[in-house]
């Protein structure tokens, strides 16, 4: 099986790719936000919209952080599959989706040597986090999400690798709430997303790093081999 790298491309946005296919999470690729709610981006967009070449793009959410409003509507979509809530569906279409199957709470998908799963998120609309399983290495992705109890039952999952939200606003948890799931779940090692995108909705990875026994903190638009994150413990 190919080496399976991670490369952050802003915000909750990741790029996963084995050689063989690519997966999206939650691309913010425009200015959507600033546009519509005045607050504008920190770091530049790595790429365009039309530049994306994933096999699949999943969207956990529908915010405009997570789904690009500004952004879908240049993708080259022909190819590309769409995964997301049913509550994200219509804005999807509206961008033009067409390769759409709903990823709510449950639903599993096998798309080349990658398997995905929508797990459980608390947060202001229906969300959901993404566990992604490639060989014998578990990822998992919050999302958007408070914390809540019901996160904890993550732990069977035996996670290898855990992205978890630290700006503790708008429906997210906190540095310290992270560090308590971190605590629980029990990944080998945890990283800080979800920060660093928006002035006034971001926190210093500092406070949840500082925390946990095995953490890292992964440099915005550099691509990782998840044998070299792991290596880190």
């Amino acid at each position: 099986m190919k080496e399976l790298t991670v490369r952050w491309i802003g915000q909750n946005g990741y790029l996963l790719r084995d050689g063989e296919t690519e997966i999206c999470i939650d691309p913010y690729l425009s200015n959507v936000v600033d546009r519509v709610a005045k607050r504008g981006r920190m770091v530049k967009a790595p790429f365009s919209p039309e530049e994306l070449a994933s096999d699949v793009v999943i969207c956990t959410h529908n915010h405009l952080d997570h789904v690009d409003t500004d952004a879908i509507p240049l993708m080259h979509k022909e190819n590309m599959l769409f995964l997301a809530p049913t509550h994200a569906r219509e804005t999807l279409t509206a961008c033009g989706v067409t390769r759409f199957l709903p990823f709510d709470e449950g639903a599993s998908y096998e798309v080349g040597g990658f398997r995905l799963t929508a797990v459980f998120a608390d947060h202001s609309v229906p969300a959901v986090g993404v566990i992604v399983e490639h060989g014998d290495v578990t990822l998992y992705f919050s999302g958007d999400t408070e914390y809540h109890e019901k996160l904890t039952t993550l732990a069977e999952r035996n996670i290898d690798i855990m992205f978890v939200c630290i700006n503790g606003k708008l429906g997210n948890m906190s540095a310290d709430e992270a560090v308590k799931l971190t605590e629980i779940l029990s990944p080998r090692v945890g990283i800080p997303t979800h920060y660093g995108m928006f002035e006034s909705n971001t926190e210093d990875p500092a406070k949840y790093l500082s925390q946990i026994s095995s953490g890292f903190e992964m440099k915005h638009n550099i691509e990782y081999s998840v044998k070299e994150v792991l290596a880190h413990v």
